[in-house]
């Protein structure tokens, strides 16, 4: 019978050559492994809220498309008076010449031309265009020519100072030249306030 130590020992013999016949020098290399993915750069942040809206610019000054205008104007009435057969004076009308400068032959043949009357102050402005024509029989008309608007009525419609110091009766003259934007645009031509706000007039 063998002794405890020596049956250890074949174990342990046993044990290691099959350790040696089973492992080999050297193990096989094993398939490459799949490639790693690459690390971010850094994550971008969600996107801010929106800034608040910037402060207004100041308005611009009102365009007026190339339209050409007057002040409010004095104007000087005279009689427009005949000879009679008897030799006498009559009047049979008035009339008036506004000087327009820059009315050119050219204007004339292809801009709007149009007169306005303040029948009443500046401070309580009562406008009508013209031809004027009221139910007592007022008529004041006008005609252009190079330069010149000339006025014509049956009653002497003359610039006055009332009692308060506040002139009456003044006229003012607008020429939107053909092929500006007053062509396209629906203009009510009588309504004076309309046109205003149209051209951004000033009184």
């Amino acid at each position: 019978m063998m002794k405890l130590s020596q049956i250890s020992l074949l174990v342990l013999l046993t044990s290691a050559v099959f350790l040696v016949t089973s492992c080999g020098k050297d193990g096989e290399t094993g398939p490459a492994g799949t490639t790693g993915q690459k690390g971010d750069k850094g994550d971008k942040g969600d996107p801010g809220a929106p800034g608040a809206p910037g402060t207004p610019g100041t308005p611009g000054a009102p365009g007026n498309t190339g339209i050409i205008y007057s002040a409010w104007l004095d104007v000087a009435y005279k009689p427009d008076t005949i000879h009679t057969s008897g030799g006498g004076i009559d009047t049979i009308g008035y009339y008036a010449e506004i000087p327009a400068p820059k009315l050119t032959a050219q204007l004339l043949a292809t801009a709007d031309v149009k007169l306005y009357i303040n029948l009443s102050t500046a401070a309580a402005p009562v406008i009508a265009p013209l031809p004027y024509n009221d139910r007592s029989g007022i008529l004041i008309r006008f005609v252009a020519y190079t330069g010149v608007l000339e006025i014509d009525s049956n009653i002497d419609g003359s610039t006055y100072v009332d009692r308060n110091g506040a002139k009456n009766l003044q006229y003012r003259y607008m020429i939107a030249p053909g092929g500006t934007t007053a062509r396209k645009a629906d203009i009510n031509w009588n309504d004076y306030q309309a046109v205003k706000a149209y051209f951004g007039l000033q009184d």
